[in-house]
Order: structure tokens, then C-alpha cells, then sequence
């Protein structure tokens, strides 16, 4: 079973390929992913590992909204997150 770390590493090295700078946070057991796509816009990525590990995913600002003018945005987040989801549950 992949940890936390190795899943991190994932994302991290998923959002290098895609010329996508990255950070992470740490919230006790959680850490968080964090993609930039532009200003006042990212995609957020949860991981959580207890038995299993849990993704979840936001998109938008820091309160997780966006604004009309960044709709073209959510197409590329969706192929992105399409693209880390598929890097995620590869066999490690």
C-alpha cells in the first residue's frame, strides 16, 4: 500500500511534468497539495492515510470559488486532475 509520502511524491512529480509549480502543507496527518494555475486559482489535493489513503480534490481560491472570468480554467483542472488520479492508482 502506497503512504502518504509516496503519494505526495506523485503529485509532486505529476505537476513537474506538467510545468505546473506545486506546495505542499501539512495539517497533522493531512497534506495538502497545492497546484497554481494562475493567480487566485489552484487545484487542491487532500491526502489523508490511515489504513487507506484518501484523495480529495478543490479547485478556485484559497476559500475554493473562482470567478466567472476564470472559467477557462476548469477544463484544464479537470485534465489535470484526470492526469494525477491516473498517476495515483498506478501500481507503485
Amino acid at each position: 500500500m502506497a503512504s502518504i509520502d509516496d503519494i505526495v511524491n506523485k503529485l509532486l512529480n505529476t505537476a513537474r511534468e506538467l510545468g505546473i509549480t506545486a506546495e505542499v502543507d501539512e495539517y497533522g496527518r493531512e497534506k495538502i497539495v497545492i497546484l497554481n494555475l494562475a493567480e487566485d486559482f489552484s487545484i487542491y489535493v487532500s491526502v489523508v492515510c490511515n489504513n487507506e489513503c484518501d484523495v480529495e480534490y478543490a479547485i478556485g481560491d484559497d476559500n475554493f470559488i473562482f470567478k466567472p472570468k476564470q472559467l477557462d480554467f476548469l477544463k484544464r483542472s479537470v485534465e489535470i486532475i484526470e492526469s494525477i488520479n491516473n498517476e495515483i492508482i498506478k501500481s507503485p
